[in-house]
């Protein structure tokens, strides 16, 4: 059975309680993925409490670097997404391709 580490701090321990439900009735949150999940709810903490205003020379550095870790994290889990989604409606889509 795949329980919340007791090591996870208090935004991570949030992070899980938010997600793994889900994550483990789609099968995406397994034995085998269990190790990157805890990753990334680490991640998804350190980054919330990241200020990029914080250090004017490196701070959006850090940031920006941090934020890309957690998009290639939360892929792994359908929590992100390069592509846009396709429009729902009808419409046709403007020249952004939105509709």
């Amino acid at each position: 059975m795949i329980k919340k580490p007791a090591s996870l701090d208090p935004e991570a321990g949030r992070f899980w309680d938010r997600h793994s439900k889900r994550l483990k009735a789609e099968g995406l949150l397994t034995d085998a993925t269990y190790d990157s999940f805890v990753l990334l709810c680490r991640t998804y903490s350190h980054l919330s409490r990241l200020d990029p205003e914080a250090d004017p020379r490196t701070g959006i550095i850090k940031y920006v670097a941090m934020t890309r870790v957690y998009q290639q994290l939360a892929k792994g889990f359908g929590m992100h997404s390069d592509k846009p989604k396709a429009p729902t409606s009808a419409e046709e889509p403007d020249e952004f391709g939105i509709a």
